[in-house]
C-alpha cells in the first residue's frame, strides 16, 4: 500500500475531520476517529450543536463525487452543554483518552465572534491555548473559516490582519506547538491571508471553501428551513485546486491543509496534486459519516497503487506541471486538440440531423445536407459541436489527443 504518513505533523494520513458536528465535543470526535483519519480538529465551545444538513440533488450522488452541493443548518439547534474553558478543556482530555491513538487531536481556540462581543477577547485566547495545550491537545487551531468570517460584523475589522495579529498573538504564547490556520475563501483574496499566516508563524494554513449563500427553489415558500446557511459543494474543488496551486507559485511554504468539494476520494487527490499536504473531510464527515470517510481513504489509497505513487511526496504537486505551463506549450496542445475538431467530420450513420451543431457554430463551419451534418472550409475547430451532439455523431479522443503531447515532450 501507498505511504500516506505526513512526517511533518506525524500523521498517518492525510486526513483531517474539520467540521461540527463530526468534531462537537468528547464523544463525536471519539466517533470520527473509527475511520482512523490523520488528525479531528474539535470544534470550538459555546457555540450550538445540531443543526442538521441539506444535500442536492441526494447523498448518493455526493458519494458518488456526481456534482452535489450542501448546506448546514436545516434542522433543529440547541445549546452547546460545552459552554466555558473548563468543560472544553474536560472535553479535550476525555477525547485524548478514548479516540484511536494514532489520530492527532486539533483543537480549535476563540472565535471570530468574539471580536465584536467580548473586550477582552486576545487574554482570552491566550488563555485557551495555554490551557488547552495542557489539556492534551496535539495542535491548535485558528478557525476564520466560518461562512461570512471575512465580512464579519458588516466590514468592520480587516480579515488580513486579523489573520496576522491573531496568528502571530497565539504563537508566540505557545511557540512549540504548532497552529493551523483555517482560512476563507470567500470574499477575500486566498494568497494574501495565506501569506499573512505563514508570515505571522503559523505551521500550517487551510484554504477551505465555505460560502454563505442564498439558495432557493422557484416555490421560495418550500425552501429550506435556513437558505442564508453554509454552502459548499463540489464546485468548490476547482477553486480551491486554484487557490493552492498558486500559493505554490508564490511563495507559501508551510503545509496546506485544504478543503471543499471532498465528497469522494478524487477531488481529494486532485487537492493533494495541486500542492496540498493534507485534505480537510468536512460536510462529508457531518453528513456521511465515519463510514463514508473511511471508504475514501481506502479508495484513495487504491488509487495511489493502481496509478504507481508509492507515497505522497510523489503525488504532492504532480499536476503543477499543467499550471504553469510554457505559453509555447499550451498553444501547441491547443491548437493540436483544434485540429482534430477541425478535420473530424460528422458520423454520418449516426447523425439525427437535430441541428444542434449548426445552430452553436458561429463560423458557418458545419452545415447540414439531406437532414445530416457536414463540415465545411470555414470550420476554424473551435469545438462548440462537439459539446452539444446528444448522440456521439461528432467525436475526438481529447484526453489521448492533449496526453499525447506530454508524451512527447
Amino acid at each position: 500500500m501507498a505511504d500516506l504518513h505526513v512526517a511533518k505533523f506525524d500523521m498517518v494520513n492525510p486526513f483531517v475531520i474539520a467540521s461540527s458536528p463530526a468534531t462537537c465535543g468528547a464523544d463525536n470526535v471519539v466517533k470520527s476517529s473509527r475511520c482512523r483519519p490523520g488528525a479531528i480538529v474539535m470544534r470550538n465551545f459555546g457555540h450550538g450543536k445540531g443543526g442538521g444538513g441539506f444535500i442536492y440533488p441526494s447523498a448518493k450522488a455526493m458519494y458518488a463525487g456526481e456534482p452535489a452541493f450542501h448546506s448546514h443548518a436545516v434542522g433543529r439547534q440547541m445549546p452547546d452543554p460545552v459552554d466555558n474553558l473548563d468543560k472544553y478543556c474536560e472535553e479535550v482530555r476525555k477525547a485524548r483518552k478514548l479516540m484511536h491513538p494514532e489520530t492527532r487531536l486539533w483543537v480549535s481556540i476563540g472565535h471570530y465572534s468574539d471580536l465584536l462581543k467580548k473586550a477582552d477577547w486576545e487574554k482570552d485566547w491566550k488563555k485557551q491555548a495555554h490551557e488547552l495545550v495542557a489539556a492534551g491537545a496535539d495542535a491548535l487551531e485558528l478557525h476564520f473559516n466560518t461562512p461570512g468570517v471575512a465580512v464579519a460584523g458588516d466590514r468592520r475589522f480587516n480579515y488580513y490582519q486579523l489573520v496576522y495579529n491573531c496568528t502571530q498573538m497565539v504563537k508566540r504564547e505557545v511557540p512549540e506547538t504548532p497552529v493551523m490556520v483555517k482560512l476563507a475563501v470567500e470574499n477575500c483574496d486566498p494568497l494574501t491571508s495565506m501569506r499573512q499566516a505563514m508570515y505571522a508563524g503559523a505551521d500550517a494554513v487551510g484554504p477551505t471553501a465555505r460560502w454563505k449563500a442564498f439558495y432557493f427553489d422557484l416555490d421560495w415558500k418550500a425552501t429550506q428551513a435556513r437558505p442564508g446557511a453554509g454552502y459548499g459543494g463540489t464546485q468548490a474543488t476547482p477553486l480551491v485546486c486554484y487557490a493552492v496551486a498558486e500559493a505554490r507559485k508564490k511563495g507559501v511554504s508551510i503545509p496546506i491543509y485544504a478543503g471543499g468539494g471532498v465528497f469522494s476520494h478524487e477531488p481529494a487527490l486532485k487537492l493533494v496534486m495541486a500542492g496540498a499536504d493534507m485534505v480537510q473531510l468536512g460536510a462529508l464527515a457531518c453528513s456521511g459519516g465515519t463510514m463514508a470517510c473511511a471508504n475514501l481513504i481506502r479508495r484513495f489509497n487504491d488509487w495511489m497503487d493502481q496509478n504507481g505513487y508509492p507515497d505522497l511526496a510523489s503525488l504532492k504537486g504532480d499536476a503543477l506541471k499543467l499550471f504553469d505551463m510554457d505559453p509555447e506549450f499550451a498553444k501547441m496542445r491547443q491548437n493540436r486538440l483544434a485540429d482534430a475538431y477541425q478535420h473530424t467530420d460528422a458520423d454520418p450513420s449516426k447523425c439525427i440531423g437535430c441541428g444542434r451543431c449548426q445552430d452553436v457554430c458561429w463560423y458557418k463551419g458545419i452545415e447540414l445536407v439531406d437532414r445530416k451534418a457536414r463540415k465545411t472550409k470555414d470550420c476554424i475547430g473551435c469545438g462548440y459541436c462537439f459539446q452539444v451532439c446528444p448522440v456521439g455523431a461528432l467525436q475526438v479522443d481529447a484526453p489521448a489527443i492533449l496526453k499525447s503531447a506530454w508524451e512527447e515532450k
